[in-house]
């Protein structure tokens, strides 16, 4: 827990509005099953496109979270939150994600993009009714998309980099086949 506050959870961001991501206490979060779904960002985890935008940031920037404002021109300050060694690791894994992972479809050609896919249950995944009919058994059913919020966070170029996003598609699949493609969008128009 004490690394995600550093990241910015339970705390206010800054601009005025901004919604807070949190995170549980262990005490509050359950049994085991409920601490294995807090790790990967489930249950009671609440994050919000700012935070991992923010997030995103704090790895590209080395580590170093930067401090939030509204203010045009204002001198930037930023707060150490994991080591350069660990920045430069988890960098180094989200550029394989859009190299050779989930994320390829955030490729910007001659742009160097680092980048995180995520998928979020926002339903149970246990069915109680049976499973739809079948009008033509040759072709598999649609799967349902609108059972999970796609998630794409990233940051580029990655040795020098000018803009960190998330793209949160509410209801709309796997982070990798809607959220990196929207992302790649406004990655290219920003660069």
């Amino acid at each position: 827990m004490a690394t995600a506050e550093a990241f910015g959870f339970n705390e206010d961001l800054g601009p005025v509005g901004a919604a807070r991501s949190t995170i549980p206490a262990a005490a509050e979060i359950g049994d085991d099953l409920a601490v294995g779904s807090s790790a990967i960002g489930q249950g009671k985890v609440l994050a919000t496109p700012l935070q991992m935008a923010l997030v995103a940031a704090t790895i590209s920037a080395d580590g170093m979270r930067p401090k939030l404002t509204l203010l045009r021109g204002a001198a930037p300050k930023a707060e150490r939150v994991t080591s350069k060694s660990v920045a430069r690791t988890i960098k180094s894994y989200m550029r394989t994600v859009v190299t050779d992972g989930t994320g390829g479809a955030a490729a910007v050609p001659g742009v160097a993009v680092a980048g995180k896919t995520g998928t979020a249950e926002l339903r149970t995944t246990v069915k109680e009714e049976p499973p739809p009919e079948v009008t033509d058994p040759s072709q598999p059913p649609e799967p349902d998309t609108s059972d999970t919020d796609a998630w794409f966070t990233a940051f580029a170029p990655l040795e020098k980099p000018k803009i960190a996003l998330a793209v949160l598609l509410v209801g709309q699949g796997a982070g990798g086949d809607t959220a990196a493609p929207a992302a790649r969008v406004v990655l290219q128009s920003a660069l």
